[in-house]
């Protein structure tokens, strides 16, 4: 048995223990704990579709991407790189999770030569590279630093799901975040969180992440494999399409999670 199944286990079991077979029971802190041991992985490699649009649907640019997740000494490491058209090729976002504190974030952009930007704690709320997603959004989420509550009950494409607010506490993401809350809708039977809803710093609705296309891909594992986020306040769409998929060591080497071997160019196609 492999860690992330032995983990799995362990907080399956910890959920029955607290009435995990009677969802009524369940806190929102309890759903969203239960929802990282099923889905969250140490390993992942994706090559993926994203189109942006406008309002009303028109394509604006389709871009390829790929994006990588490896978790080294209890901390995830992301890193997204560009690959198509030519105006964005090249182009890299270098995340390291910090469990105590902020991420640290690093964008790479060819033209600016062989040195990455550090993401400032305060520029994270602003958009990554024209689409949708702030750079807050690509971040991991540390639940320490968040107070999850739980709302009525909800149905999701004709799916029982929980609803389940979530609130920075920690006072440094408090001041920092683009958002007041966001409202997370997870399916019961699955604990897949399938839409997020995200709420500006006046507690106004902004924008909704949804998944489209989603199911399981190994045991309890669920993945998204089209989603899209609705950006009402600037009229705009991302949508991201996952083309191919694994998780396997050799597809997520440790090296590609160094400045090095970002700045020397070796990220590139």
């Amino acid at each position: 048995m492999n860690m992330n199944t032995l983990k799995t286990a362990l907080v399956s079991v910890a959920m029955l223990a607290v009435g995990f077979a009677h969802a009524e029971e369940l806190t929102g802190r309890q759903i969203m704990d239960e929802a990282s041991a099923r889905h969250d992985r140490d390993i992942e490699f994706e090559v993926q579709k994203m189109t942006l649009k406008g309002a009303d649907g028109t394509v604006e640019e389709v871009r390829d991407m790929r994006r990588y997740v490896r978790k080294e000494d209890g901390a995830f490491k992301y890193l997204m790189v560009f690959d198509d058209p030519a105006g964005v090729a090249g182009v890299a976002l270098l995340t390291w999770e910090n469990p105590t504190g902020a991420d640290d974030q690093f964008l790479y952009l060819p033209s600016m030569g062989k040195k990455l930007k550090r993401i400032a704690d305060g520029g994270k709320r602003n958009y990554f590279m024209g689409t949708d997603f702030t750079y807050e959004d690509l971040v991991s989420e540390s639940r320490d630093k968040f107070a999850y509550e739980r709302l009525a009950d909800v149905e999701f494409d004709g799916q029982a799901a929980f609803q389940v607010s979530a609130v920075p506490t920690d006072d440094k993401l408090k001041r920092t975040s683009g958002y007041k809350s966001r409202t997370l809708t997870v399916l019961k039977d699955s604990f897949f969180i399938v839409q997020t809803d995200y709420f500006d710093r006046r507690g106004r609705p902004l924008k909704v992440l949804t998944a489209l296309e989603y199911g399981p891909v190994e045991g309890d594992m669920w993945r998204a494999s089209k989603q899209e986020i609705n950006n009402s306040k600037e009229k705009h769409i991302t949508e991201v399409e996952v083309v191919s998929r694994d998780f396997a060591e050799e597809s997520v080497p440790s090296k590609y999670f160094g400045k090095r071997h970002i700045t020397s160019g070796r990220h590139m196609r």
